[in-house]
């Protein structure tokens, strides 16, 4: 596969039991200049309750990966399942949650009426406000129910957007680049604030992001796409004991040679 290599492809163990598998995924899209292959040969299998990032250089296709993974994007070869089931569109239980949180929310409804915008036509008015409730306190932000989102902070509004999703009760929760916006205190506290909640909630999450540090701190693994069009260049475990926290685990010898060795992968600096 271009841009892969063998023995970095090695360097992590294989999911026990299967939620996400993609065997030789390709995607072409058409642009202005017609015909662009973004993926080809992208094999990917992430485990049920697994907490995988994809990292990867500015245009290699992390984006289209994801929609992939949530049916938004149809592969143009090779296949893609979801619990063993073939994806031909958006399937149950995944929920994707996107960076841009301010336009994700409507502004003329309240928190808690945000929240349930994905459940509220299909559930009981009781088991809507149970699930609002304790999505809202999951995420802390249960005494702002009936706040409205151009009064919260932005870091605020992507917790709102987030109990969203847990609303929906999902197997699977996409997130593309969800704290890229923030600022780096708010950042580190989401962080935290999504470790709880998975492990509440034993979600599978497959999360895009750009910064290596948060993609080590976070992760069960790190799968790194790479070449044009990209493949799957590297997966690594991430064996650092949970909880975890900002001080303790960021000080540790095994979480800064993971993060040298992704770095390493992206390009940036000499290998060991």
């Amino acid at each position: 596969m271009p841009g892969s290599d063998p023995d970095m492809t090695a360097e992590a163990s294989l999911p026990a039991t299967l939620e996400l598998e993609c065997r030789d995924v390709h995607v072409r899209l058409t642009g202005a200049a017609g015909q662009v292959d973004i993926l080809r040969g992208v094999d990917l299998q992430i485990g049920r309750g697994e907490f995988v990032s994809i990292l990867g250089a500015s245009g290699t296709g992390k984006t289209t990966l994801l929609r992939v993974l949530g049916g938004l994007t149809p592969v143009s070869g090779g296949d893609y399942h979801l619990g063993g089931r073939p994806v031909s569109g958006p399937p149950e239980g995944a929920v994707t949650v996107f960076q841009d949180y301010a336009n994700s929310l409507l502004p003329w409804r309240t928190v808690a009426h945000n929240v349930a915008l994905g459940i509220e036509s299909r559930l009981p008015a009781a088991e809507v406000r149970e699930r609002v409730d304790g999505a809202l306190e999951m995420v802390g932000l249960g005494e702002s129910a009936g706040e409205y989102p151009s009064r919260l902070s932005g870091g605020m509004q992507q917790r709102v957007q987030i109990a969203r999703a847990l609303a929906m009760r999902p197997s699977v929760l996409l997130m593309d680049e969800p704290f890229g916006a923030l600022d780096a205190m708010t950042k580190a506290g989401l962080q935290d604030q999504l470790q709880a909640v998975q492990a509440a909630t034993g979600t599978t999450i497959v999360f895009v992001t750009h910064d290596v540090e948060e993609a080590v701190y976070l992760s069960d693994r790190i799968v790194v796409l790479s070449g044009r069009p990209a493949c799957v260049g590297l997966t690594l475990d991430v064996p650092l004991a949970r909880p975890r926290d900002q001080i303790g685990t960021k000080e540790d010898a095994g979480y800064l040679d993971l993060r040298h060795r992704t770095y390493a992968a992206l390009g940036h600096g000499v290998p060991r």
